[in-house]
């Protein structure tokens, strides 16, 4: 390897120069610099910050109505407390920790009196005005200073022991000595001096004796001993019964007899309690002590009632042609069709929200106004066990004069599954929640709460409540209304003074054969309501459908139902009575079958197999044997009984069946229209073609005809002809 190259050596030039050669670490000075002495450079300047407060408005008067002159205007002062706490603590170096400690060390002052050469020493006395002070030299007050501090560490470090013979010469008065005697005695006594450093010497001019505290919480030198018992004996005896022999026979009758009079006896006694609690009811609604009367500010009542005036102008103007073609328009192709057949005219698209997940539950059209239905809204229960969204809902109020967004919304708590107007004060909404939960709402309050809702613990249904009613008012004007649920019990509610009372007039027991039994004993087992409806000819009837396809016909004024049939083979979605004869019904369910029902039948009249799920089934309010059938594929099927049941006059596509599926569907009772609600909150409005609502017309010549009196006759000319093909079927 070749060695490394060494670097050249340096050289180092030696200059010779004449300027001065200057100290590195002397400070640079510049020529104009102020030379200050030592004096100056060495005073010590504080730093000291000033407040400077706002200037303060200048006196001012004002005018006191009340009093009918000027007077002067309070000021308010400038400073504002941040914050302000209550303690009990002190800093350790205040003057008020001071003074209490002071306070702890000379509880008892002394009276100390000398006899000088001179003269006599004046007693000294806390409560005299002029106190002389004993001038004592420097190395005396050095002296008790140090016995002060000796003082103050055995009191700090003897806390809990105690000497009865200390404490007995403590309390002892001291006598008076001369001055010649002064000197061993002043050793037990203390001068404290001004002192800022600590508490062993404080601003005090008087003397002190140290006295030892005692501990408040140390009790061993106290004894207790609890009061002696005396024992008692004492001795009770019952009275001996006595017994009484008879003997006698008892029928079946005479049993039968006895339990049918206690049965009455606890009905009689039932109502009693009931017709009381009603009257006390009426008593407190008469009076008024708990009416809460909401208040509105008239300014932001107006002025939202004008905007929402504003709102349905603009809407107006937007959907202009379908407006005009829901008044006016009729379609002329129905000429041309044959008789029954027509279609459907598609009017408004509403949708609350664009998602999913949302699906229309129920509807309801308002009895009073034509133009106003309620929907209500939530979650289906599939959805929310696969997904973190919150069992939440909505009731919506729509009007078809603003189909842009609804009069009247509000969120739930819970999803909302049914609602109902009531038929008289179409303001008062009911809705049924899926926790089993009831609320009624007021749409015409500005505030969205409502204005009587269940109990989380007890008035409320134990699951989903599928479908209220609202009943007939009760003679004494209170409101009631009907729900079902399925926990299998059918519930009557009273509004009674803000505040929901629950009635169980229904439970739903289904007889197993053979029967449940855990443990030894037999289960009963109950039926889950989906669909309650009742008769519009008599108020006390109803019928209930169930998920277990059976059917029960009820009555209000008893306890069980009147009769059970099974109708079909799975849920029943739907009872419909017909609009003109109370003793037709029809039923639909998921097992593809729409059956029509005659009231008191063994069996169904007719039975049509669509080969699809069903949604829904309702009877055409125009005539009374039409018919109309919803279901899951988005088709809406009208039969005509006094046409064909082979064929329907009219099946039509509403809605792509691959994005949304229908929920429920609706008739209006004043206008041709229909409603049908589907998935993401969408409910799409349809005008009846007028083949599809064409009613019997009175001849021209002879005797005028209602059009209830024909159409009934209709229906029943049809019906004659199936009963004769099904008794042909049973004989045959």
């Amino acid at each position: 390897m070749a060695p490394p190259k060494q670097e050249p050596k340096k050289k180092i030039e030696v200059v010779e120069t004449t300027e001065t050669i200057v100290n590195l670490n002397d400070p640079v000075k510049p020529d104009d610099q102020l030379v200050l002495s030592n004096d100056t450079l060495e005073e010590i300047h504080d730093n000291i910050f000033y407040i400077k407060e706002p200037p303060k408005p200048p006196t001012q008067i004002i005018y006191s109505y009340r009093k009918k002159k000027f007077e002067p205007k309070i000021e308010k002062s400038n400073g504002v407390l941040i914050i302000g706490l209550k303690s009990a603590l002190l800093h350790c170096e205040s003057t008020e920790a001071n003074i209490q400690i002071e306070n702890e060390l000379c509880r008892k002052p002394e009276d100390f009196t000398a006899v000088d050469e001179v003269g006599e020493i004046e007693m000294m006395e806390e409560e005299q005005e002029n106190i002389d002070v004993l001038d004592l030299s420097e190395d005396v007050a050095e002296e008790n200073l140090v016995l002060l501090e000796e003082g103050n560490e055995e009191f700090l470090n003897e806390e809990n022991e105690l000497d009865e013979m200390n404490e007995m010469e403590e309390e002892k008065s001291l006598k008076v000595v001369s001055k010649e005697d002064f000197e061993p005695v002043h050793k037990k006594r203390v001068l404290k001096e001004k002192s800022i450093e600590s508490f062993v010497s404080l601003p005090v001019t008087k003397f002190c004796t140290v006295i030892k505290l005692k501990n408040k919480f140390n009790f061993f030198d106290r004894y207790v001993q609890t009061k002696s018992i005396s024992m008692k004996d004492k001795y009770t005896q019952t009275r001996i019964k006595k017994y009484v022999k008879f003997q006698m026979t008892v029928l079946r009758g005479e049993s039968y007899d006895i339990c049918k009079n206690d049965f009455m006896k606890q009905q009689e006694k039932k109502e009693e309690e009931m017709r009381k609690k009603m009257a006390a009811h009426m008593s407190k609604k008469q009076a008024g002590s708990k009416k809460k009367q909401v208040t509105h500010d008239p300014k932001t009542l107006n002025l939202l009632n004008i905007s929402k005036t504003i709102e349905r102008f603009v809407n107006l103007l937007v959907t202009d042609a379908i407006a005009q073609d829901f008044r006016y328009y009729e379609d002329p192709s129905d000429q041309f069709r044959n008789k029954g057949e027509g279609t459907l005219m598609l009017m408004w698209n509403m949708v609350l929200k664009k998602e999913k997940i949302f699906t229309v539950t129920d509807m309801c059209w308002n009895p009073i106004y034509f133009d106003m239905f309620a929907i209500t809204v939530s979650i289906p229960q599939c959805y929310l066990s696969s997904t973190d969204n919150p069992d939440v809902g909505y009731v919506c109020v729509w009007l078809l004069k603003n189909s842009s967004y609804p009069d009247f919304v509000t969120e739930t708590d819970c999803g909302a599954m049914c609602l109902s107007f009531h038929h008289q004060f179409g303001y008062n909404l009911v809705v049924g929640f899926r926790d089993g939960g009831l609320a009624v709402y007021n749409i015409n309050m500005l505030t969205h709460e409502p204005q009587y809702k269940t109990d989380l613990t007890q008035t409320r249904h134990m699951a989903c409540v599928r479908q209220v009613v609202w009943g007939k008012d009760l003679p004494s004007g209170e409101l009631n209304f009907f729900s079902v649920s399925e926990d299998g019990t059918v519930c009557q509610w009273l509004l009674v003074e803000f505040e929901m009372v629950k009635i169980v007039i229904m439970t739903l027991i289904i007889e197993m054969d053979p029967e449940i039994e855990l443990g030894g004993i037999k289960q009963t087992y109950y039926a889950k309501g989906t669909t309650i409806t009742f008769n519009p000819n008599n108020d006390e009837l109803y019928m209930v459908g169930t998920t277990e396809g059976y059917v029960y016909k009820c009555n209000t004024a008893m306890s069980s139902f009147t009769k059970k049939f099974r109708a079909h083979e799975m849920e029943v979605n739907r009872i419909d009575y017909n609009k003109f004869d109370s003793n037709i019904f029809i039923t639909c369910s998921n097992d593809f079958m729409v059956k029509l029902w005659e009231d008191d039948s063994e069996g169904p009249l007719i039975m049509i197999n669509l080969r699809r799920a069903l949604c829904d089934v309702h009877w055409s309010p125009f005539s009374s044997t039409v018919f109309v059938i919803l279901t899951v594929d988005c088709h809406m099927i009208f039969y005509d009984l006094n046409v064909s049941l082979k064929k329907p006059v009219c099946d039509q596509l509403i809605q792509s069946a691959e994005e949304d599926r229908p929920t429920r569907m609706i008739f209006n009772k004043r206008v041709p229209m229909v409603l049908v609600g589907s998935s993401r909150s969408t409910v799409i409005t349809f005008k009846l073609s007028p083949g599809l609502r064409a009613t019997m017309k009175s001849p021209k010549k002879g005797v005028l005809i209602s059009v209830e009196t024909m159409e009934l006759e209709k229906l029943y000319a049809i019906l004659d002809t199936f009963r004769k093909k099904t008794n042909k079927s049973v004989t045959s």
